[in-house]
């Protein structure tokens, strides 16, 4: 299946229309449901154009996190299980962190525990290191994450000449 295809079938397990964009776009003045279409599109055309612009100012704006928060880490997480190109993983490593640490604890708790499925995802980007952006994004999840620490000091361990400088 293709990061595509997971999206799909993820966006149709959350009734958008019910939750509340933060921002003011689409046919019901307040409803999220443009936040899978645009993903959609993103994903079914030049999906290194994806970047963030999908997620900032509806699902977060700056660091605040909004209703929609979690079923974005939920559709981040399913498009990232579709293995696409590496630049759009990077966005959707960097999307799933900055929900996961948001002002706002519940959601940002939440937003990890949907980011916690994809740990081994997480682990993979790491060990692959096919751009540093992509490596730092996985190692910076994954040091949110409390009971991932022996793990991931055993990964840096073997990886640490991978990353940036200031994750060495």
């Amino acid at each position: 299946m293709t990061a595509l295809d997971l999206v799909r079938i993820e966006a149709g397990l959350h009734d958008w229309a019910a939750i509340e964009c933060g921002c003011s776009w689409g046919p019901n003045r307040y409803s999220a449901e443009h936040i899978p279409l645009e993903l959609i599109r993103l994903l079914g055309g030049d999906p290194e154009e994806l970047g963030t612009d999908w997620v900032e100012n509806h699902a977060r704006i700056q660091s605040n996190l909004m209703d929609p928060a979690v079923a974005t880490a939920s559709l981040a997480l399913a498009a990232l299980a579709g293995r696409p190109p590496v630049g759009v993983r990077q966005d959707l490593l960097y999307i799933l962190g900055v929900l996961s640490a948001g002002e706002q604890e519940d959601i940002a708790g939440a937003c990890l525990d949907v980011a916690r499925q994809g740990v081994w995802l997480y682990y993979e980007e790491l060990a692959a290191f096919e751009t540093v952006g992509a490596s730092a994004e996985a190692y910076e999840l994954l040091a949110g994450m409390d009971e991932q620490a022996e793990r991931l000091a055993a990964y840096h361990r073997v990886y640490r000449d991978r990353l940036p400088h200031d994750l060495r």
